[in-house]
Formats: structure tokens, C-alpha cells, sequence
């Protein structure tokens, strides 16, 4: 009886959400197929997949995760992320390929809409109005670099997050809870976004006063611990030195300067107007979209180093904004949709679908064009040069290779190649050179192409290496 009534239960949830279920599947293929296709065409890099993949990779081995900085160090020397290496390293008892984590990272982006439509219908909104606004989520410019950018601690808080205000709109307590801390284990920064919430839910959100004290109680706890505690622990370990955790927020620049370093370059303006614009500036409507912008604006252009990575729309750093827009977007429409005619709902909605193809197609190009580019699969398919090329790297003892090769050594003893000095201090039993000219300059990050072109000379000239491939711009040296 128990058997059927469940089978009666799945049937009647997957009737009453086939649209959405049949858009999540054909979403998560789009992940997949871009993923990989860019992963076999070198187009994905140790900063930051690889390192984040070799963590998890160590971690499914029940070893103390490291990574190649100054010599292997510990990887909680920047940031402490748990929940990564909890929910990847299964997967590797299972599969153990390279492509495993971003098979898995594919899946947990795709089936992220479904869990944002399911926010929506407990808000009791209008279909139109929830697909829209995935529409506005799935293909925001931010979240499209976000996923472009592969496996990231951060990133892959998504759906989680997601999750979280999920289990708070439908006031599933224990649930919420243990996705407050299953979230805080992706990043630690995102205690900030986790503390800005609970301080939202106490002030307004009466019913649920108490656990939005919680709740910003833990998100503060939380980042004291790993600011304060665990990750100069691990610098200590690493280094043998004291150090601090190296993105501690500046509290001691003037008012004026924390008031216009919101808006003090093109970029920073660019970055709010866009993503409010990409959602129709509905999150300026509900207390949620500006508590939680706020927050995010303020780590990203005020309290840590404003690089122009940081600041802009394109790497990782929308990724829980991502989110955050979403669900106060879909509240805002839910304080509205009383007010408003059905005429002017349509209007919104028609006003939100146009806007975001606009961008995607006309402003920024973003990485999901790729999918209906021709050329897109020819270039995977003229890649086995350099499927040719990495099959002839040894891989025995310490392997010294560039930004866009390590991802395929992550599970071996791996350097990542930095200097010429750095060369000289690990004097690796392997080394490989590509330095073909045209490539995309981060597939050889930190070096460059002139710096590349001088090392392999010295190496030519080192008594103590052999070569043992050799082709114009590309070389592989070993150990005698």
C-alpha cells in the first residue's frame, strides 16, 4: 500500500510539474554539454576549478586535502569550504574522473530552476510571472559566468541557498536550519548573506522572530570562527608562520569613501544597474532584494580589494546574487499582484523575458551562445592535439605544468608552473611547456608567453633534464 501511494504521489508531482521538470532536464543538458565541450577543449583552468577539484579529489581518498602555493600547503589556507568536499567526494567512490565533479556541478545548476519554481507556487504566483522570472535567473549574465567558470566553492552553494529560502518561505524549521549550515560550509562569506537574513526575518517577519535572531547569530559566530580561528590555523600549519585570513573586511576608511566606493568606477555602476535591470528592478520593491543587495555590494566594492574580477559580471562573484534577486523578485511580484491589473502583470513579465535575451544576445554575449555556435563542436574536435600531447607526459614523481594542463593532473603529485624561480626551488621530475602563440593567455596564468619561451631554453641547457617531446612552441623535459 506504502508502495503505492508513493508511486500514486510521484506520479501526481510530475503531472502538476511536467513544464517545469521538462525545462530543468533540457537546462541541465545545455550545463553538460558547454562543460564539457570546454573541458575537452582546454578551456577550463587550475585557478580555480583544478584546485577545487585536486581538494575534493583528496578528500574522496580520506587524505587532508593540499594544493600547489609556495610548495603543497594546506587548502583551507584562504578558504574553509566543507560542504565542497562533503557533497563531491562520494561521487569519486563511484566515478573517478576528471570529469566527475563537473558532471555533478552540471546536475546541481540544472535542477536549481525547479527548486526556484517551487519557491514560486508556495507564494501562490502566477505561472507566467514564475517562469519569467527563471527565464531572468537561469539566464542572468552573472549566473551564465558563474557556471562558465566550472567547479567553485561558492558556486556550488547555488542550489542550496536556493533550498534554504525554500524551507523558510514554507516554514520547514529543522530543514532550514541544517541548510543554514550546510550553506555557511561552502564559503565563509556567506555567513555575511546567511547573518543579513536573519536580520531580515526579525525585523520582518514576526512569526518567525526568534529564528531570524538565530540565524544571524550563527551567520555572525560563524565567520568569526573561520576568519578568527580556522584559517590562520591552517596558515600556520602551511607556512610555519602566523597569518590572518587575507580577505578581512577594511572598517577604517571614512564614511565618504564606504558611501561612494559603491559607484566610484563604470564597472561597479554597470554591475548594480545590470543586475537589478536584469530582473526588472523588482528587488528594489521588497526589503529582502535591498538588505541582501546591500550586502552583497558592500563585500564585493566597499570591505575587500575592489578588483575589476571582483567587481564586474563575468567570473563567480553573482553567483548568490543570483539567487537572492530571484527570491526577492518573486516576493516583490507577491506583495504586487493584488495591486496590479493582469494586463500589467503581462506587461512586467513580456518586459523581463525581452530584457534578459537582450543582454544575453545583443550586450554581453553570454557563454550558453556558445551552445548554438557551428563552430562550438569543431573546435572540441580538433583539439586531440593536445589530448596527443598530455598522453605523453609521465606521470611519475613531482609534475610540473601549466594553468590550463593541470586539470588533467590533479590527482597526480602536481606543480603548477609559475616562475623560473619556482622552477628551481621544486626541481620537478617532469615538466611541460605549451606555449603555442594565439592561446588564451590564462592557459598559461601566472607566466607568460615570453616567460615560457626563455624557460624552456634554460631547461634546454640543464644537464640534469632530458628532452623527450619536442615540437616547435611545445616541449616535455624529464629528470635523468
Amino acid at each position: 500500500m506504502k508502495t503505492k501511494k508513493l508511486q500514486s504521489i510521484l506520479r501526481g508531482y510530475f503531472k502538476s510539474r511536467s513544464i517545469i521538470i521538462l525545462i530543468t532536464i533540457a537546462y541541465t543538458f545545455i550545463i553538460l554539454f558547454l562543460l564539457i565541450n570546454r573541458f575537452l577543449q582546454y578551456e577550463v583552468f587550475y585557478y580555480d576549478h583544478g584546485y577545487t577539484e585536486s581538494a575534493i579529489y583528496q578528500a574522496s581518498k580520506f587524505q587532508m586535502p593540499l594544493w600547489d602555493r609556495e610548495g603543497k600547503a594546506y587548502a583551507f589556507v584562504d578558504h574553509f569550504y566543507l560542504s565542497v568536499l562533503l557533497l563531491y567526494s562520494p561521487f569519486f567512490w563511484l566515478f573517478d574522473s576528471y570529469l566527475t565533479s563537473i558532471i555533478i556541478f552540471s546536475i546541481l545548476m540544472g535542477i536549481t530552476p525547479l527548486i526556484g519554481y517551487e519557491i514560486g507556487v508556495a507564494l501562490k504566483l502566477k505561472k507566467f510571472i514564475i517562469y519569467s522570472l527563471l527565464f531572468a535567473f537561469m539566464f542572468f549574465i552573472g549566473f551564465q559566468n558563474t557556471i562558465i567558470f566550472f567547479v567553485k566553492d561558492v558556486s556550488s552553494s547555488v542550489p542550496f541557498l536556493m533550498l534554504l529560502f525554500l524551507a523558510f518561505i514554507t516554514r520547514k524549521r529543522l530543514l532550514y536550519f541544517l541548510l543554514v549550515f550546510f550553506t555557511l560550509g561552502f564559503r565563509e562569506n556567506l555567513a555575511i548573506a546567511i547573518f543579513s537574513l536573519g536580520i531580515y526575518i526579525f525585523i520582518f517577519e514576526k512569526d518567525w522572530r526568534k529564528e531570524g535572531l538565530y540565524t544571524a547569530l550563527i551567520g555572525f559566530f560563524y565567520a568569526l570562527i573561520v576568519a578568527k580561528i580556522i584559517v590562520p590555523y591552517f596558515i600556520f600549519k602551511s607556512f610555519g608562520r602566523h597569518g590572518s585570513y587575507m580577505f578581512q573586511p577594511d572598517f577604517g576608511s571614512s564614511l565618504t569613501y564606504f558611501i561612494t566606493a559603491f559607484f566610484d568606477t563604470a564597472q561597479k555602476r554597470e554591475t548594480i544597474f545590470v543586475s537589478f535591470l536584469n530582473f526588472g528592478f523588482l528587488p528594489l520593491i521588497h526589503p529582502l532584494g535591498w538588505i541582501m543587495a546591500l550586502q552583497d555590494f558592500v563585500q564585493r566594492f566597499v570591505l575587500q580589494g575592489a578588483t575589476p574580477l571582483r567587481t564586474g559580471l563575468n567570473v563567480y562573484y553573482s553567483a548568490t546574487l543570483s539567487v537572492l534577486f530571484f527570491v526577492s523578485s518573486l516576493l516583490s511580484f507577491q506583495k504586487l499582484q493584488n495591486k496590479l491589473g493582469e494586463k500589467t502583470k503581462y506587461i512586467v513579465a513580456i518586459f523581463i523575458v525581452l530584457t534578459v535575451i537582450f543582454l544575453h544576445r545583443f550586450v554581453y554575449h553570454g557563454p550558453f551562445g556558445l551552445i548554438y555556435n557551428p563552430d562550438f563542436l569543431n573546435i572540441t574536435k580538433n583539439m586531440t592535439f593536445m589530448d596527443e600531447f598530455v598522453n605523453e607526459i609521465p606521470r611519475s614523481g613531482k609534475i610540473m605544468v601549466q594553468n590550463n594542463l593541470a586539470v588533467r593532473f590533479t590527482h597526480d603529485d602536481y606543480y603548477i608552473l609559475s616562475s623560473e624561480d619556482y622552477f628551481q626551488k621544486i626541481r620537478p621530475d617532469v615538466i611541460a611547456l605549451d606555449y603555442r602563440p594565439g592561446q588564451n593567455i590564462n592557459n598559461y596564468w601566472p607566466m607568460t608567453e615570453g616567460k615560457m619561451k626563455n624557460l624552456a631554453y634554460f631547461i634546454k641547457n640543464d644537464s640534469d633534464y632530458k628532452l623527450i617531446f619536442e615540437e616547435e612552441y611545445r616541449y616535455i623535459f624529464v629528470k635523468n
